[in-house]
């Protein structure tokens, strides 16, 4: 069996976990903007590309802060 662990080795773990989620939070959002600047800056961009482009971006956006989650609290 294993020890119990101390408050630090606790607050460590914390601390780690919530920098693993703001820094997928931050990759979401950098991926998103990058997808979808062009349908959000641009009029040149039509009615249904706009559609797909921002659709694409809120995909890869999830999917990155899914990946990036697992693999920060997989190490854990």
């Amino acid at each position: 069996m294993r020890e119990p662990r101390s408050q630090a080795e606790r607050d460590a773990t914390t601390m780690e976990s919530m920098y693993v989620l703001l820094t997928a939070l931050a990759l979401a959002g950098g991926i998103f903007m990058t997808v979808a600047s062009p349908a959000l800056i641009f009029d040149w961009v039509q009615a249904d590309a706009r559609r797909c482009l921002i659709i694409a971006a809120k995909v890869t956006a999830v999917s990155a802060a899914l990946i990036r989650l697992v693999q920060g609290l997989w190490r854990r």
